[in-house]
Parts: C-alpha cells; sequence; structure tokens
C-alpha cells in the first residue's frame, strides 16, 4: 500500500520553504492561515535567547548574503540590486518586472526569485506551475534553495505531479548547502516517502543539520530521541533538544514543553512553567498554544480564572482549524462557562467539531439531537 504524508503531525510540512530575495537559504517560510509568516535569520527562533519576536515578511531580504553560488555576476548587478530594493519596499510589481528580465537572461538568483512571487502571488497572481518552471531553471543552475523548493513541490504534488523520488532528488542536491533540504531528506526517510523508510538516516541527517543550528532538526532529534526511532530511546536528551528548539524559538517545541509542564509529562507539573511556554507559541500564530491558554485560562490554573478570555482564545483556535477547540465551545454553551447556556449553540460547535474528525464529538451530537450525517460548517467568530 502506497505510503502518504497526509494526516502526519510534524513543523516539516510547514518549514520546507526557503525564501529570500538574495537567493540566501537562511530563512524558512511558515505557511499558516490566513497569512503567511516566516521563521526567523538563522533560526534564530523566540524559542531562545530574550525570546523576543521578530515576525518578518516573507520576502525579508538579509542584512547580508550568503558565499553560495549565488554572487551576481557584473552585468546584472544594478538591475539585480533595482529588483532587491524593490522587494524590500514590497513594490513587488516593480520587484516581479525587473527579476523577470534577469531571470529569462538566465540568473539563477532571479529566476529563484521569480518563483517565490508566482508561489505566493507578489506583484503577480499566485501560479504554482510557474514557481514550478523558475524554480527548475535556477535548480538546474545549481541554486540549492530552488532545488530544496522545487523538492517540496514534488513532495506535496503542488502545481505538478506528486512524485516523491524526484523530491528526493532535490532534496539531495540541496543537503549540503541548505540545513533545510537535510530536513526534508530526513523526514522523506523517517515514513520511507519515495526513499528507504530508515530512522537511523533521518537521525543522521536531522543530527548533522541540527549541529549547525537548525531549529527544526533539533526538535525532531527530540521526537527521535522520545520514541526510540533510530537511536535508543532517551527521554532526557529528548527534553534537552526540545528546550534547545524552544530556545531558538521553534513554536512546535514551545508548545510541547508548555503541554509537558501543563500535564506533568516528564516534568513536574507547573502551570506558571505551561502558561509561558504556551505564550510564547501562541505570539507566533501556533494554533495548538490558542488552545493551551484557553484550557489554563477555563481552569484558573497557572493564570486568573477567566471565561471570558478563555472563550475568546477557544475561538481564535478554532478559527484556525484546531479540531479540539469547537467541542470545547459547545461544553461551555451546554454548560453555561462564560457565556449564557444554550444547547442550539452547543450543538453547532459540537457539530463542527465533529466535521473536523474529533471523535467525543459525535455523541455530543447525537446525545443533543443533531445530525451525525450533517455537514456542518463553523459559526461566524465573534
Amino acid at each position: 500500500m502506497a505510503v502518504t504524508e497526509s494526516g502526519r503531525f510534524s513543523a516539516l510540512w510547514k518549514t520546507d520553504i526557503t525564501a529570500s530575495f538574495f537567493g540566501s537559504p537562511l530563512y524558512t517560510v511558515r505557511i499558516t492561515e490566513p497569512r503567511f509568516r516566516s521563521n526567523y535569520k538563522n533560526d534564530m527562533q523566540s524559542h531562545g535567547g530574550a525570546m523576543k519576536k521578530t515576525s518578518l515578511s516573507i520576502f525579508s531580504a538579509l542584512a547580508l548574503s550568503v558565499g553560495l553560488q549565488l554572487a551576481t555576476p557584473p552585468a546584472f548587478a544594478a538591475d539585480y540590486g533595482l529588483a532587491v530594493d524593490a522587494a524590500m519596499r514590497q513594490d513587488y510589481k516593480t520587484a516581479f518586472r525587473e527579476f523577470k528580465a534577469l531571470a529569462d537572461d538566465g540568473m539563477a538568483a532571479a529566476q529563484f526569485n521569480l518563483a517565490l512571487l508566482y508561489h505566493h502571488g507578489r506583484g503577480v497572481e499566485t501560479d504554482i506551475p510557474m514557481a514550478a518552471k523558475y524554480y527548475a531553471m535556477a535548480a538546474e543552475r545549481g541554486h540549492a534553495s530552488a532545488q530544496n523548493n522545487l523538492g517540496s513541490l514534488y513532495r506535496r504534488g503542488e502545481g505538478i505531479e506528486q512524485d516523491y523520488e524526484k523530491a528526493a532528488f532535490y532534496y539531495n542536491l540541496a543537503k549540503d548547502s541548505i540545513d533545510v533540504a537535510k530536513a526534508n531528506l530526513a523526514y522523506l526517510h523517517r515514513y520511507g516517502l519515495g526513499v528507504e523508510k530508515s530512522n537511523a538516516k533521518a537521525f543522521q541527517y536531522y543530527q548533522e543539520a541540527a549541529k549547525n543550528g537548525h531549529a527544526q532538526s533539533i526538535f525532531e532529534l527530540g521526537r527521535l530521541y522520545e520514541k526510540g526511532r533510530g537511536a535508543e530511546k532517551d527521554i532526557d536528551k529528548a527534553m534537552e533538544m526540545y528546550k534547545q528548539a524552544a530556545r531558538k524559538n521553534y513554536p512546535q517545541a514551545q508548545y510541547l514543553l508548555g503541554e509537558f509542564h501543563h500535564k506533568g509529562t516528564f516534568v513536574k507539573q507547573d502551570y506558571e512553567q505551561a502558561e509561558r511556554w504556551y505564550r510564547f507559541a501562541m505570539n507566533q500564530n501556533y494554533v495548538s498554544a490558542y488552545f493551551g491558554m484557553a484550557q489554563l485560562y477555563r481552569d484558573g490554573t497557572g493564570v486568573s480564572k477567566d471565561p471570558k478570555e478563555a472563550m475568546r482564545l477557544f475561538r481564535a483556535a478554532s478559527n484556525r482549524g484546531d479540531r479540539r477547540a469547537p467541542f470545547e465551545i459547545g461544553v461551555m454553551y451546554e454548560t453555561g462557562i462564560g457565556v449564557d447556556a444554550d444547547k442550539g449553540e452547543a450543538l453547532k460547535w459540537y457539530s463542527v467539531a465533529m466535521k473536523r474528525d474529533y471523535n467525543p464529538a459525535r455523541a455530543k451530537v447525537k446525545e443533543l439531537g443533531g445530525d451525525v450525517t450533517e455537514n456542518p460548517r463553523a459559526p461566524a467568530a465573534s
């Protein structure tokens, strides 16, 4: 039976694309709804240091370029600088025009940047097949970020036919230049997508990228240590990796540390620490963190009890697609926590949770006389 990636829980699917108008791989795009966000320079994410949030446009340019094979030929330098300047000013139509001319003249960095504009609909309508075309042109010229991004399009079947073997091919080309490609290749090996299924190889690639400070890979090493996959099970090392990733501002690691402290998993239960880590992750729009914070406010653990704030956060989580949040909203309406009891409203929210395949919701829908076969839509946010 063919192995697919649908439904897998991993940060990889959010952080597998590189984006920078200098052609540098040092930014990875985090695609969330309803807008695009980026990780942070050199993966210096708010999991570490002073934990300062530094949200950036996905097309933020680096303050310095990376000495890859991307040096701008003198004949291109002036026009390329104009294009980059336009992109930094968010004048994407001008950037598109300038990058397009340079790309059609064969400049790999311009082809990559043009692909980004097509990919994310900046200065032009979103056109994934055209993005794939220009990623491929740059990839043929040895542009590592283009190779990685093209691999991700093949992996997801986005704009082109899904092909895990081609994804692995392009990740392999890029892996010696950029850490995100190592992480992407590691994931393919972990689940046997187009390559040999091998936790040992996944561990190897994650470890190589982690040594360079790649936050996602540090986090994934923690998962492997926790599960005993590709390495001997070691909870202490897993926690060390999670903390390192969290201090590098990797939101999934921050959320997980919050959940561990919330539930007392691997650590002493500490609601204040749970609130701290949930808040860091929530500040980066990590969906599950809204849910975790809502629980704290509902129960008055680690924070002052505030059912209205809990409701607001549950709604925020639900609006971002969390499948558990509408169920908890239903409970609050059914029992009158922070709102007037309203079984009709409760039924609406239980139905949304059921549609999102949250198993406990089906019994509640049936209990309140709802149709367990209906196709509900979420009530409007308030």
